[in-house]
This record gives C-alpha cells, structure tokens and sequence, in this order.
C-alpha cells in the first residue's frame, strides 16, 4: 500500500472506486462500533452530523471528534468508536466507504491513524454527504455521480490539510510552492528569492515538504497534467502537449514521461484506452 498523505494527494492523480454511504443510528444500536481484530476492507469517511465520539486505534491512540466534523479511518485499520449524545429520533452520523487507489490500482493510504479531516463542516459539504446518503437509497445507484460527490468532498479534504501543513512550518515558503503548482518558469533561484530566503534553504524546506526537490516536483506536476490533456476528450497532439508543458521539444518531454511513467506518452494513451475498453465490456 503507497502512503501519500492528504496534503501530497492535492498534487496526485487518484481514483475513487467502489463507493458506498448510508446514515447511522448509534442510540439503537448501543452507541459502540467494535472493529479490533477485522480490518477494515475500505476507507471511511465519517460525518459526525448530530453527535461526538471517542475513536480509539489498535495502537492506544485516542481522538476526541466534535459534532459537525469529519473523521478519516484509513483502510486496514483497527478501531473502536465510542458514540457520544446521540439520539434515536434522528441519524447520528453519514458513512461513506470507498477505494482509493493510483491510476495502476495500487492502495493509497494517506494516514495510518484515524484522524479528523474536516473540523467544520460546511453547507456545501453537508449537502454532498447527505445527497450521497440518499442515493444509495435509490434501487438503482449513479454510480459517476456519488463517485465524482466523494471527489469534492476529497478534494476540499486535501485542500484543507495542505494549508494547515503550510501555515505552521512552511509558511516562508508558500510564496514558492504556489509558483510551482502553478509551473512558473522561473529558476529555483529566482522563486527562492521572492520567498526571501537563500536558495539552499528553500531547497531544503521544499524538501521537507513535498518529499521531492523542487525540480522533481515541477517535472511530477508537469506529467501529471501531461497525463491529463492526453486522456481529455479535447485531442491534443504530443508537440502541443509538449509546448504547453513548456518542455524544450518533443524528444525532452517524451523522454522525462517515460522517466517517471515508465512508458512513452503514445504507449501510455493506447494502455489507458484498452483498460477503459476492457471495463466497458
């Protein structure tokens, strides 16, 4: 299983797979869920809508969750849920279960402890989660629609975990990060500059901070939308998607794609395009 945390996903391309969500009712059923000694099968996503709980992890970590947050428990953990002021009359808290995976289908796990996510939730958010639990009332279930709800609710997720990331130990270089999320062409001399800070430092800190050096970040970001105008429905060609990428030419960019795909660009689309046949069958 690839550990990515939140904050890293912002950047990474994931998938979604094998949505489930329901409401909960936890005074009718003794306000406990038990699940020490059966891993869990998924990743869960959990809406305190209408009351608090105790969460304790197999290793004696304990977290307190409010009302109106959200906890994340990561697949394969273990844990035990202590339900606090719940009431009969109306559901205590939304479930959402799902799959996580790379675009190769390998398991992502972005934290291995259960931990809150969302420390209020909003109205957008509330609507999603409750629309979520709704459609799986339905006989029959839109699956791309309850997939592509679990994707905003995700997304909000990383967004929120990256700022906080940001703010408390890197916040002298935020300034950077966001040149590099958004592929400036300026060397890392020139951003380290505009953060203040000398260019080994910033070096040093963008390490800390991505897992990567600046470069290889900037190269990630780059195939990552490479990857993303090469499956759009809008055609682009190898050299548009070069220059766009501001890559020198087609040769450097088809070289750098298969350095971190693996594959060339021509052989990575025809890939994509027999595993989309292949489901559809």
């Amino acid at each position: 299983m690839k550990r990515i945390s939140f904050e890293k996903l912002y950047n990474t391309e994931f998938y979604v797979r094998e949505p489930m969500a329901k409401p909960q009712y936890w005074a009718i059923r003794g306000n406990v869920y038990n699940a020490m000694g059966h891993p869990k099968a998924s990743h869960t996503l959990l809406w305190f809508k209408n009351c608090s709980a105790t969460i304790t992890d197999s290793h004696g970590n304990v977290l307190e969750v409010e009302r109106n947050q959200v906890a994340y428990m990561g697949k394969g953990l273990e844990y035990v849920v202590e339900f606090h002021d719940t009431n009969q009359s109306r559901e205590d808290t939304v479930v959402i279960h799902f799959q996580l995976t790379d675009w190769e289908g390998e398991d992502i796990l972005p934290c291995d402890t259960p931990i809150v996510c969302v420390r209020r939730v909003e109205s957008s958010m509330a609507l999603l989660f409750d629309h979520l639990a709704e459609e799986f009332k339905k006989n029959v279930v839109c699956i791309p629609e309850v997939t592509s709800s679990i994707y905003k609710i995700l997304s909000v997720i990383c967004q929120k975990q990256k700022r906080r990331a940001v703010k408390n130990k890197y916040a002298c270089i935020l300034v950077g990060i966001e040149l590099l999320e958004e592929d400036s062409d300026l060397s890392i001399a020139e951003i380290a500059a505009k953060c203040g800070i000398s260019e080994c430092y910033f070096r040093r800190l963008f390490q800390e901070y991505s897992g990567e050096s600046p470069m290889n970040f900037r190269q990630h970001y780059r195939i990552e939308k490479a990857k993303q105008l090469l499956l759009s429905d809008e055609y682009f060609s190898i050299g548009e998607i070069a220059q766009m990428l501001n890559f020198s030419d087609i040769y450097h960019f088809s070289k750098t794609f298969k350095k971190y795909c693996g594959v060339s660009p021509n052989r990575f689309l025809q890939q994509e395009k027999t595993r989309h046949l292949a489901q559809t069958q």
